[in-house]
């Protein structure tokens, strides 16, 4: 077989890409300093370096001094988050969130719209290009300033193809996602699922950026799941997700889940589920403080009161509360087993609620001692969720081509 040779072009974007992600890693740097971090010669960085300064993707943050040095002062560099915006799109139910913002996630204009379930999904797909093409101009972002759009959605996707294969709650069949958003805004548009998403950010914003073996886990309408292995999210070839929301745990008699099959763990901790458990519950005798906020009408426990009930100190409803914990614990419990991860991160609305996170971590200390707060973390992004994922999605492979 002939010698082919090297690429030098694609050796050039690869060292470029590396000096761009380690700045974000590890913050403004001289190029001396970027030459030792990634072996490259001082010439070849300084080079590489001026390229993407004359592209306006990082800038001269300042001079500081060496320390080894007298009178030598060195010149920091650092990414130039506002080079280029990103459309981030999330689709969940009930809502939609769409929001512009900056490679970094700042300077963030946020619009949500009601997720439609009863119209064709090329008709809401239509509505959400024409809400986003209003908050590009709201936000003053032009065509030539949009790096791209970024799409999170619940459930499996075909990313080359970019099309959504079951989104859970949302759509009962494929929907090519990527071809209807990217023929109404005229840019690239880039498709994944929620929580792998959401990993993504994690290692571009959060722990993943010193962390190399993760798993997340995410509670509220559903129950997903991510793995990062070794600084990379886990995919099959199948397309398939860590799917920890759709592990059986009831055996006999179990609730058809949206994903088809019966008995899943969302079936059961999954917001919905979980209030519809509280309202067959709810009663004088087994809640009684529970019953009272409710004025005696069970069917007043919707997933907006949950807040405002879980401040209620009420044995019964605790009881049934600390099953769903309990249940979390023991298939989260057999996932971190199994798989050893640096970290177990947490985010979603329900861990957000009162007494929620305390409960389930102690949950997994029952499981293993070793699972304790310094363990189980809740994400520093959880904040961000409805935008973060999608920008990580497009910021990672047009910004920082990995």
């Amino acid at each position: 077989m002939g010698y082919t040779g090297i690429n030098m072009e694609n050796v050039k974007s690869r060292n470029q890409s590396s000096i761009l992600k380690l700045l974000n890693d590890k913050g403004p740097m001289s190029r001396k300093d970027i030459a030792a971090q990634l072996g490259l010669t001082p010439a070849s960085v300084t080079v590489l370096c001026a390229a993407l300064l004359s592209d306006g993707m990082l800038y001269e943050v300042g001079e500081v001094q060496e320390s080894n040095r007298v009178g030598r002062r060195k010149v920091l560099l650092d990414v130039n988050y506002e080079y280029r915006y990103v459309l981030s799109i999330c689709i969940e139910t009930p809502v939609t969130s769409l929001s512009i913002c900056d490679l970094h996630g700042e300077h963030c204009t946020t619009r949500k719209i009601q997720t439609d379930t009863e119209v064709p999904a090329e008709e809401f797909l239509k509505a959400v290009a024409d809400t986003g093409k209003v908050l590009m101009w709201e936000a003053g972002v032009r065509r030539s300033q949009l790096l791209g759009a970024g799409v999170s959605v619940p459930g499996p996707v075909d990313r080359r193809k970019g099309v959504s294969q079951h989104a859970y709650r949302i759509w009962d069949k494929p929907v090519p996602v990527v071809d209807c958003l990217q023929q109404a805004l005229d840019c690239p548009v880039l498709l994944e699922n929620n929580v792998r998403a959401f990993a993504q950010a994690e290692l571009l914003y959060g722990m993943g950026k010193t962390r190399r073996n993760l798993i997340f886990l995410k509670w509220g309408p559903g129950v997903g799941s991510a793995i990062v292995a070794d600084g990379h999210i886990y995919e099959s070839q199948a397309f398939k997700n860590a799917e920890i929301g759709h592990v059986r745990v009831v055996y006999r008699n179990g609730v058809r889940c949206y994903c088809g099959r019966r008995g899943c763990l969302e079936t059961m901790v999954a917001s919905h589920p979980l209030v519809r458990r509280l309202q067959e519950a709810c009663s004088p005798t087994a809640t009684p403080k529970l019953w009272q906020a409710v004025g005696g009408e069970p069917s007043e426990i919707t997933t907006r009161d949950l807040p405002r009930l879980a401040e209620l100190d009420d044995p019964g409803m605790w009881k049934l509360l600390d099953e769903a914990f309990e249940m979390m614990a023991h298939v989260t419990g057999g996932m971190l087993t199994m798989l050893a991860p640096d970290r177990l991160i947490l985010y979603g609305n329900m861990f957000a609620l009162p007494h929620f996170l305390e409960r389930f971590r102690a949950a997994c200390k029952r499981y293993d001692p070793h699972y304790d707060e310094n363990y189980v973390v809740m994400s520093e992004l959880a904040g961000k969720i409805d935008y973060i994922g999608p920008l990580a999605i497009v910021a990672s492979e047009l910004f920082y081509q990995e």
